[in-house]
């Protein structure tokens, strides 16, 4: 991930954010500028603050500039529609300390789900992951994508790196998502013994299928989240009535 000088940048950005140097409502420095100051050039700047709107960090509003997309807020993590893609850079606009568990990144083969999802495809990467605020477990992911788009991600540490910039670096990153949301409880998987929770409590369960384009399916993840810990956000279509 050294060559990935555009991910780089885009941490220096996010530390402005945390550092109160960037607000909501206050314009972004211009790229020269922040090219001077962050010490990238001015094409490394571009395509982190192109990476950061994609990860709905930042907007653009023509003509004007560019903005923080969200206020700062602290406790509760923020999830869903409109909500940051990157649940680390989320954890660091709220002031957090985000990291990442890696409990299992393996081949597996000819499992009829995944078949069922990608017809083209028999082997997959499975990568599992908790994911923790302040080093208190709040998402456990499970991420399955077709090795033969991917050859080359078991070189890279995931706990690490996002896996959406290393998708973003293959041009295969999902910018098109179908999602069914529904909850379960702890038992439902073992797992989920590492949320640190009443085992009453549901757990919301979120699966999601990422695409590059309609017909172009790249992603498969199964997200749990500690209900407790995370505001889910979604956008229900408004049709009036005739």
């Amino acid at each position: 991930m050294g060559n990935f000088l555009y991910v780089a940048a885009k941490e220096k950005i996010i530390s402005l954010i945390e550092n109160n140097k960037i607000k909501l409502n206050q314009r972004l420095p211009s790229e020269r500028t922040l090219s001077k100051q962050l010490g990238f050039s001015r094409m490394t700047i571009k395509r982190a603050l192109n990476s950061l709107v994609e990860d709905h960090v930042l907007t653009r509003h023509p003509g004007d500039g560019t903005y923080l997309l969200h206020e700062k807020y602290s406790g509760r993590i923020d999830t869903g529609d409109d909500s940051p893609w990157s649940l680390s850079q989320t954890i660091k606009i709220k002031g957090g300390i985000p990291s990442s568990e890696t409990k299992s990144f393996k081949l597996v083969y000819d499992i009829p789900l995944l078949t069922d999802i990608f017809p083209k495809y028999t082997e997959f990467y499975e990568l599992i992951r908790i994911r923790k605020f302040d080093d208190i477990a709040f998402s456990i992911q499970k991420s399955y994508f077709p090795f033969r788009l991917f050859e080359d991600a078991h070189r890279y540490d995931f706990s690490k790196i996002s896996l959406y910039d290393y998708m973003g670096f293959k041009n295969l990153r999902p910018d098109l998502f179908h999602q069914k949301i529904k909850t379960c409880t702890q038992d439902s998987d073992p797992l989920l013994n590492n949320f640190n929770m009443d085992s009453n409590k549901l757990i919301l369960d979120v699966e999601y299928l990422g695409y590059t384009r309609p017909d172009c399916l790249v992603e498969y993840t199964q997200s749990y989240f500690d209900s407790d810990q995370v505001d889910f956000r979604i956008e229900i279509p408004y049709t009036p009535n005739n």
